[in-house]
């Protein structure tokens, strides 16, 4: 076997590992772009809430959802997120953003690692050897507000690697978020972003574009403490609908959320349970911890944690406010 159809062979095997392709790269089935870990929602709020927030994009996860929520950022924040998938994936994610230059800017790192996946032939038989896939990427970002208009920008640095084979590709996004809008006595926040713009990735000779995404979506504070958003995505010819809820409530020190969401992307392949997200969260002065749970059936269950702070800027007794978690 040549050394191409090696890695190719490698990758398909990857991929057909039981739970594997539903699980991680869930309604691209299709397998037509590179690099589809970027499908993946980051962050453990926006994944409780069906992974919905193009029209949300109030905390320093803009980055990964919609960069031009980062305006928004009035002091320095640093989030950091480890997901526990199937058959040994993790997935973990570093962002920073701070006000500067006018307007904010912005860093992240993220890395996916498969762990010891189990070789196989390009017929699907498996061998004896293991081998490990690891996906990178690095972003910087830069947002600035006009008004109630806030426009953002994101440029990207994407890698993988195959045993001794590596793919690289460059990317941008570009998001908008608009806030001004009161229907019905009702705060409306309005948001778009397209992501991975770029260029296409090749392992050994052959070059696969990037899996661009357009979210379109909205956010209503429908009372003080109950705010619901919905994300309409499209990718790789597929349209999909997200929807979620965020309730907070102040208990003493504390600010309590609970968050529950539901998205169509896996039901085909999974069944309707599989679109089903929940999760938690708890937030002390300028500290907020949260974790999402998400089915996939058979399949098992995944997990998200993230740890969030603020640094510097106002008093930390101006966090109180239930309504946006980190706001």
């Amino acid at each position: 076997m040549t050394l191409k159809r090696t890695i190719k062979a490698g990758a398909l095997a990857a991929l057909m590992l039981p739970g594997w392709l539903a699980a991680v790269y869930a309604g691209s089935v299709q397998g037509t772009s590179a690099f589809q870990f970027l499908q993946l929602g980051v962050g453990a709020r926006p994944s409780a809430m069906g992974d919905t927030f193009a029209g949300v994009a109030d905390d320093i996860g803009a980055i990964y959802w919609n960069p031009a929520g980062l305006a928004g950022l009035d002091r320095a924040e640093l989030s950091m997120t480890h997901a526990l998938w199937l058959e040994n994936i993790t997935y973990s994610n570093l962002a920073y953003g701070q006000p500067a230059l006018g307007g904010t800017i912005g860093a992240a790192f993220n890395i996916l690692n498969t762990g010891s996946i189990q070789k196989a032939d390009y017929l699907g038989n498996r061998l004896a050897e293991d081998y490990r896939m690891t996906d990178t990427m690095g972003i910087i970002s830069y947002a600035r507000a006009l008004g109630n208009l806030a426009l953002g920008a994101n440029l990207k640095y994407i890698s993988s690697r195959l045993e001794v084979e590596s793919a690289h590709s460059y990317a941008a996004d570009i998001g908008a978020l608009y806030s001004g809008l009161r229907p019905w006595g009702k705060a409306l926040s309005l948001g778009v972003s397209v992501q991975n713009m770029g260029t296409k990735a090749k392992y050994v000779s052959e070059a696969d574009p990037l899996p661009v995404i357009i979210r379109a979506g909205g956010s209503l504070k429908v009372f003080d403490n109950l705010l619901v958003a919905s994300d309409l995505n499209y990718i790789e010819k597929a349209i999909t609908i997200h929807a979620g809820a965020e309730y907070t409530r102040a208990m003493g020190a504390f600010v309590v959320a609970v968050r529950a969401g539901y998205k169509n992307d896996t039901v085909k392949e999974l069944g309707v349970l599989s679109g089903l997200t929940a999760g938690m969260g708890i937030k002390r002065n300028d500290y907020q911890l949260d974790y999402a749970w998400n089915s996939f059936t058979d399949l098992g269950i995944t997990h998200r944690l993230s740890l969030g702070m603020k640094f510097g800027g106002q008093a930390a007794e101006k966090e109180a406010d239930p309504v946006y978690f980190l706001k």
